[in-house]
C-alpha cells in the first residue's frame, strides 16, 4: 500500500502543472470531453448488453416484429459507438499533443539554462540520458497515463453500470447446486473472487517487469546515445582507426540491452501466457456458471446471455489489473524517470543556493573584475586549483599557464558559476556581458549565420555585423554562404572554428571575455596576428586566456601560473597552489 501511495503522490507531482499551467481551461476542457466519450462508450457497452437480452428473446420467441426492431435499435447504437469511440480518440490525441507540447518546452526550459544539463553532470550523475529522457520518457508516460486512466475510469463506470445489471439477475438466477441458498447479488461477488484470483497471479508472474521497463529505457538510451555519439566523432575515430575499440564499446552496450530485454520478453512472455487463458477462460465461465439456471427453466435464453456479458464486464473492471498489467509496468518505470529528472534539476538548484561548498558569483557598481579566496575543488573534496586573490580593471589582460592537468579550463568553469565545489567569490562588472569561450567552439545546427551569431539569435544580429566580423578574422570567403544550412562543426577546420569563435567576440563586445586556448589550431604567426586584432578592437574588455603554450604572452600585462599538486582531499576552504608574476 505504501508502494502504492508513493507512485500516486509522484504521478500527482509530475502531471498536475500542466493541469494547474495557462493552458489549463483548454485542458480540462479536453479531459471533460474524454471523460464524456468514455462514458458514453460505457452507456453504448450497457445498451448492447440490454440489446442482447431483447435480441435473444425475441428470436427464442420467434417474432419477427421484435427482432426487426431491434435490428433498428443497433443500428443506432453502432452509430453511437462509432460517434463515441471517435470522439473519445481525437480528444485524447489532441490532449497529448498539447501536453507533450507544454512539458518538452517545461522540461527544456528548465533544463537548458544557467548551466543545469552542465551541472547535473556533478550533482546528479546517477541520473542518466537526461536529453533522451525528455525526448523519449514525456511522450511515453503521457501516452500511457493517457491509456490507464481512460481504462480505469471505465473499468470504474462499467462497474456501476453492469453491477446494478448483475444484481438483479443474481436475485431470479439460482446459485448452481444450492436453489434455496440466497446471497444477494452473489453473481457480483463471484465476479469478484474470479478477478482476485486472476489479479494476484498476474502480479506473482509480473511484478518484474517494473525493474526490468526501467532498465530496459536505461540500456536503450546508452546505446542511442554512444551510436549517436560515435557518429557525431566519426573524424577523429576514421582518422585513427578507432572502430574497433567503438565497435566494442557498442556491442557491449547493445549487449546490456539485449541481455535486459531477453528477462523482459521471458517475464513478459509468461504473463501474456496467463492473460491469454485467462482471457479465453473469462469469455466461458459466466455462462457456465448461470447455465443450470437456464437449463432448469429459471431463466429465459434471453438473460443466460444478458448475465453472461454483465458478468464477464463486471470481471473485466475488477480484473483492468490483470489485463494493463504491462503497460502499468512501463507506465510506472516512466513516472520513476521523469520523476528522477525533476529531482536532478532539483537538486542542482538547491546546490546553487547553498552558501557553503560552492563559488559565490555577484555583480558590482564599477567596472572592475575580482576574485577572493577561491577554492576548486571535486565533489568528493580534493583540491583542483585555486587564486587567493585577483582584482583586474577595463582593459587589463592576464595569461593563464600551467601543465596539463593543473585546472586552468575548472578554473574557467569556476569563474562563470558551473563548477558545483568550491568556496570563494567572484564579482564582475554590473550590466557587463561576460562571454566564455571554449578552445572547440560550439556550432548549434542550422545555417552559417546562425553559427556566428552564436548564442544570440541570429535576427538580432545584424548582417552589416556578421559581415564585418567575418572580414576581421579572415573569413570573408564565407560571406555568400551565410544560409547555408550545414554541419559547420565538422565542414570548417579548426582553425576557421577558432576564426568564428574570434568573430562572436567582436560582435558581443562583452565586459570580460575567458578564452580557452583560442588561436591553438591556428600557426603561431595567424595566431598572434588574430589575437593582437581582437584586443584592438575590444581595448576596454577584460581579458583572461588560457594558453599552454605562452604563443600570446607578449599581449598580457599579467600571469597566473596554476601548478598541479596531487594536495588530496582537504577541508573546503584552504587555498590553492597559486604563482603570479607580471608578464
Amino acid at each position: 500500500m505504501e508502494h502504492i501511495v508513493l507512485a500516486l503522490r509522484t504521478f500527482f507531482r509530475v502531471a498536475l502543472p500542466y493541469f494547474r499551467s495557462g493552458e489549463r481551461r483548454t485542458a480540462c476542457l479536453l479531459l471533460g470531453a474524454i471523460v464524456t466519450a468514455e462514458l458514453a462508450l460505457v452507456y453504448v457497452a450497457v445498451s448492447v448488453i440490454n440489446w442482447n437480452a431483447r435480441f435473444y428473446n425475441a428470436l427464442e420467441k420467434r417474432d419477427w416484429n421484435a427482432f426487426y426492431s431491434e435490428l433498428e435499435t443497433f443500428a443506432f447504437i453502432v452509430a453511437s459507438a462509432v460517434a463515441a469511440g471517435a470522439s473519445q480518440y481525437y480528444f485524447g490525441q489532441t490532449l497529448q499533443i498539447r501536453w507533450r507540447r507544454w512539458l518538452t518546452a517545461n522540461y527544456v526550459s528548465r533544463w537548458m539554462a544557467d548551466g543545469r544539463h552542465y551541472r547535473a553532470r556533478f550533482v546528479a550523475p546517477h541520473v542518466d540520458n537526461i536529453h533522451l529522457r525528455i525526448a523519449n520518457d514525456v511522450y511515453l508516460f503521457i501516452q500511457r497515463t493517457h491509456e490507464l486512466t481512460t481504462g480505469l475510469l471505465g473499468s470504474i463506470v462499467a462497474f456501476a453500470s453492469f453491477a446494478y445489471i448483475l444484481w438483479g439477475l443474481s436475485a431470479m438466477t439460482p446459485m448452481p447446486g444450492l436453489p434455496s441458498f440466497i446471497i444477494p447479488g452473489w453473481l457480483i461477488w463471484g465476479a469478484l473472487l474470479y478477478a482476485t484470483a486472476g489479479t494476484l497471479i498476474a502480479h506473482w508472474i509480473g511484478w518484474r517487469l517494473i525493474p526490468l521497463n526501467f532498465n530496459q529505457q536505461r540500456y536503450e538510451s546508452d546505446f542511442r546515445f554512444a551510436i549517436v555519439r560515435a557518429a557525431d566523432h566519426s573524424e577523429p575515430i576514421a582518422l585513427i582507426r578507432g572502430e574497433p575499440v567503438e565497435r566494442a564499446e557498442l556491442s557491449q552496450r547493445f549487449s546490456n540491452l539485449v541481455g535486459n530485454w531477453t528477462r523482459l520478453v521471458a517475464t513478459q512472455t509468461r504473463l501474456v501466457g496467463f492473460i491469454g487463458g485467462y482471457a479465453q477462460a473469462s469469455t466461458v465461465v459466466p455462462a457456465l456458471i448461470v447455465s443450470p439456471a437456464y437449463l432448469s427453466g429459471a431463466i429465459p435464453l434471453g438473460s443466460l446471455v444478458q448475465a453472461a456479458l454483465a458478468f464477464n464486464k463486471v470481471e473485466g473492471a475488477f480484473a483492468f489489473c490483470i489485463s494493463s498489467y504491462g503497460k502499468i509496468a512501463e507506465w510506472k518505470a516512466m513516472l520513476d524517470r521523469l520523476a528522477q529528472f525533476e529531482d536532478a534539476m532539483n537538486s542542482v538548484d538547491e546546490s546553487r543556493a547553498q552558501s557553503e561548498g560552492v563559488v559565490a558569483i555577484s555583480q558590482h557598481s564599477d567596472a572592475s573584475f575580482g576574485v577572493d579566496g577561491l577554492s576548486i575543488r571535486l565533489p568528493d573534496g580534493s583540491l583542483i586549483a585555486g587564486m587567493p586573490q585577483l582584482s583586474l580593471r577595463a582593459g587589463d589582460r592576464v595569461l593563464i599557464t600551467g601543465p596539463s592537468g593543473a585546472g586552468k579550463s575548472t578554473l574557467f568553469r569556476a569563474l562563470t558559476g558551473l563548477w558545483p565545489s568550491g568556496t570563494g567569490r567572484v564579482r564582475f562588472p554590473e550590466g557587463g556581458e561576460v562571454l566564455a569561450m571554449p578552445q572547440r567552439p560550439y556550432f548549434p545546427l542550422g545555417t552559417l549565420r546562425r553559427a556566428i551569431a552564436y548564442p544570440r539569435a541570429d535576427d538580432e544580429v545584424t548582417e552589416e555585423a556578421i559581415l564585418a566580423a567575418l572580414n576581421e578574422v579572415g573569413l570573408s570567403h564565407l560571406s555568400a554562404r551565410l544560409d547555408e544550412t550545414a554541419d559547420w562543426g565538422v565542414l570548417l577546420s579548426g582553425g576557421e572554428q577558432q576564426r568564428i569563435g574570434i568573430a562572436r567576440a567582436l560582435i558581443r563586445k562583452p565586459a570580460v571575455l575567458l578564452f580557452d586556448e583560442p588561436v591553438a589550431a591556428l600557426a603561431d604567426a595567424s595566431g598572434r596576428d588574430l589575437y593582437r586584432m581582437l584586443l584592438d578592437r575590444l581595448p576596454d574588455a577584460i581579458v583572461m586566456t588560457i594558453d599552454r603554450r605562452e604563443v600570446l604572452r607578449d599581449f598580457h600585462s599579467g600571469l597566473v601560473a596554476l601548478d598541479r599538486r596531487d594536495a588530496g582531499p582537504t577541508p573546503l576552504g584552504s587555498a590553492a597552489p597559486l604563482a603570479t608574476m607580471p608578464a
